[in-house]
C-alpha cells in the first residue's frame, strides 16, 4: 500500500466516522433536512464555499489559468463573489423567515401553488443530478490517478463515502463534513503553494519569469487574458457573462442559497456571505498563482486540468503532495454530498410529495431516496454514457436562468402572481435549454449577452410580467409576503448588527488589499516593462 492510497483511505474513514457521529444527533425531520436551523457562521460559510469550489475549481479553473486566462478568472470570481452579498441581503434572509425545508417548498408557499413546487423540484433534481454525476466521475478519476486502483474501485470508494454520511446524518452530517473538508483543503493548498512558487523561482520574481519565458501563453499577463481565436472584446464579454451567471447562481441556487435555511439566525447569513465572498476572491487568486507558476516548469501540458496534480507528484515533497491531492479529493466529496442531499430532499419532499404518517416514517423514506439517488448516480458514472454530457451542458446555470428572476421578485415584486411565476420558471428553463442546444449544434452569434443564459433569463422576465396581468394575488400569497418582510423580534439586536458591520468592513478591507496587491505586483510592473505610461497618482497610491 503506497502513501497515496493510505491518505485516501484514512480521509474516507475519518469523514465516515464524523458523519456517523452527526447522524446520532438527528432526532427529527428538521434535523435531517435543515440541521435543526441552528448552524453557526463557520458551518454555513464552510459548506457554501466547499460545495462551490469542488474539483472544478482545482482542475477546470486552474487549467483555464494555465492556458492564459488568470485575469479572466479573477474577473469572473469577483462578480461571482457579489452573489454572496446580494443573495444574503435580498433573498437569503427572507427564505429563512419562511421556515421551509427546501427551496421549491418556499416557492410553493410564496405563490400558494403545488405546480410551482413540483416544477421547481424537477429542475432541482435534473440539474443537480447531472452535477452530482460529474463530481463523482471527477473524484473517481482523481482517486484513480492518486492510488493506481482501477476505475470501478475508485468509483465505489467515492460513492460509499458520499452516500454513507449523507444517508445517515442528512444535512447535519453534510455541513459538518463539508466544513472539515473545507478547512483541510484550504490548509493543504496554503502549505503546498510555497513549494510550487519556489520551484518556479519565487513568487516575488514570478512576473519576470513569465515575461521572459517564451512558453508563456498569449495574453496571460494582460488585463483581458488569452482571447484564443477570438478578439479581446470576445474574452472580456465572456468573463462578464460567466461572472453574472455565477453571481445569480450563488445568490438563488438551492445548493448555495438553500444553505441559509439551516442558519442559526439572519446574522449568520450576512456573515457567512461575507466570508464566502472573501474566500472566492482571495483563495482563488492564490490557487491560480500556483497554476501559472507551473508554466515555466512544465509548459504545454496536454491535459492542463492536471496541472496541480502534476505539481503534487513532481514538485512537492511526498507528504505535502498527499495533503494537496487529498485536499482536492475532499473538495469533490464535499460538493457531491451537498448535491446528493439537495437532490434527495427535493425529490422526496417536492416531486414525490410523499405522504408519510409520522416523522420516523418520513426519515425512513427520505433515507431510502438518498440511497436510491446515490446508486443511480453510481450506475451512470460506471456506464460513462456520452449522452449524459448533454445534461451537464446546462447543469450549472439552468436553475439561475429558471429561478433567478422569480427568486428576487418573490420577495420584492408587488405584481408577480402565481401564473406569472410559473410561466417565468418554465420559460427560463425551456428557453435556456433550447438555445443552449442550438449553440452546441453550432448556431453562430449566441455569445456574450446573447448567451443562452441571458436569453432564458429575458424570457423568464417577459413571461413573468405578461403572465401576471389580469390575475389577482390570493390572500394566502399576500399574507406570506407580509410575513417575509416582518423582522423577527429575536433578530433585532443592536450588538449583532454591529458585528455584521465588522464583517462588512473586513470584506471592504480585503478588497482594498487584493487591489493593491494586484496593482503593485502585477499591473504596474508589467505595464512599466512594456513601456506603458502610468498616471502618477496611481504610482503614488501603491508606493
Amino acid at each position: 500500500m503506497n502513501i497515496y492510497i493510505l491518505g485516501v483511505l484514512l480521509s474516507v474513514v475519518f469523514y465516515m466516522l464524523v458523519g456517523t457521529y452527526a447522524g446520532r444527533r438527528v432526532k427529527n425531520v428538521e434535523d435531517y433536512y435543515v440541521c435543526g436551523r441552528n448552524a453557526p457562521t463557520l458551518l454555513i460559510a464552510g459548506t457554501m464555499f466547499a460545495s462551490m469550489l469542488s474539483t472544478n475549481g482545482f482542475m477546470g479553473d486552474t487549467a483555464f489559468c494555465y492556458g492564459g486566462n488568470m485575469t479572466t478568472m479573477i474577473l469572473i470570481n469577483t462578480l461571482c463573489a457579489c452573489g454572496y452579498i446580494f443573495g444574503a441581503l435580498f433573498f437569503g434572509r427572507y427564505i429563512r423567515r419562511a421556515r421551509v425545508r427546501t427551496m421549491p417548498t418556499y416557492f410553493s408557499y410564496r405563490f400558494n401553488s403545488k405546480r410551482i413546487r413540483r416544477f421547481a423540484g424537477i429542475t432541482t433534481v435534473v440539474s443537480l443530478t447531472a452535477y452530482l454525476l460529474s463530481v463523482i466521475q471527477g473524484t473517481g478519476i482523481l482517486m484513480q490517478t492518486m492510488t493506481g486502483l482501477d476505475r470501478v474501485t475508485c468509483l465505489l470508494i467515492a460513492w460509499g463515502c458520499i452516500t454513507a454520511f449523507t444517508f445517515y446524518s442528512g444535512s447535519r452530517g453534510v455541513i459538518l463534513t463539508d466544513t472539515m473538508m473545507f478547512i483541510f483543503f484550504l490548509g493543504a493548498t496554503v502549505i503546498a503553494g510555497p513549494y510550487v512558487f519556489n520551484a518556479a523561482g519565487g513568487l516575488g520574481s514570478l512576473l519576470d519569469t513569465l515575461m521572459q519565458d517564451p512558453n508563456t501563453p498569449r495574453g496571460l499577463l494582460e488585463y483581458h487574458g488569452n482571447p484564443g481565436a477570438g478578439s479581446v472584446m470576445d474574452i472580456m464579454l465572456y468573463a462578464i457573462t460567466m461572472g453574472l451567471v455565477w453571481m445569480v447562481a450563488v445568490g438563488v441556487s438551492p445548493w448555495q442559497a438553500g444553505r441559509n435555511l439551516m442558519a442559526k439566525n439572519e446574522h449568520v447569513i450576512f456573515r457567512s456571505g461575507a466570508i464566502s465572498a472573501i474566500l472566492t476572491v482571495v483563495f482563488s487568486i492564490y490557487l491560480y498563482l500556483m497554476a501559472v507558476s507551473v508554466i515555466p516548469l512544465n509548459p504545454g501540458m496536454e491535459q492542463p486540468e492536471r496541472v496541480l496534480i502534476w505539481a503534487a507528484f513532481e514538485v512537492m515533497p511526498k507528504c505535502v503532495g498527499v495533503l494537496m491531492l487529498t485536499g482536492i479529493m475532499t473538495a469533490g466529496l464535499s460538493s457531491a454530498s451537498t448535491f446528493l442531499s439537495v437532490v434527495s430532499f427535493s425529490l422526496s419532499s417536492d416531486v414525490l410529495n410523499l405522504d408519510t404518517r409520522n416523522e420516523t416514517s418520513h426519515l425512513r423514506w427520505t433515507r431510502g431516496i438518498v440511497l436510491g439517488v446515490g446508486l443511480f448516480a453510481l450506475v451512470l458514472a460506471y456506464l460513462d454514457l456520452s449522452s449524459i454530457r448533454i445534461i451537464t451542458w446546462f447543469a450549472s446555470t439552468i436553475i439561475a436562468a429558471s429561478w433567478g428572476y422569480v427568486a428576487f421578485a418573490s420577495v420584492w415584486s408587488k405584481r408577480l402572481t402565481e401564473r406569472g411565476a410559473y410561466l417565468a420558471m418554465v420559460g427560463g428553463f425551456c428557453g435556456y435549454l433550447f438555445f443552449k442546444l442550438l449553440k452546441e449544434l453550432g448556431v453562430p452569434h449566441l455569445v456574450a449577452f446573447l448567451d443562452p443564459f441571458f436569453i432564458g433569463l429575458f424570457l423568464s422576465v417577459i413571461l413573468g410580467v405578461l403572465g401576471s396581468r389580469g390575475q389577482t394575488r390570493t390572500p394566502e400569497e399576500l399574507a406570506f409576503l407580509e410575513k417575509l418582510h416582518r423582522i423577527p423580534a429575536e433578530e433585532a439586536q443592536a450588538k449583532e448588527y454591529r458585528k455584521d458591520r465588522g464583517y462588512g468592513w473586513l470584506m471592504v478591507g480585503m478588497g482594498v488589499l487584493v487591489s493593491v496587491f494586484l496593482l503593485k505586483y502585477w499591473a504596474i510592473p508589467y505595464n512599466r516593462a512594456i513601456g506603458t505610461e502610468l498616471p502618477s497618482l496611481l504610482l503614488s497610491l501603491v508606493g
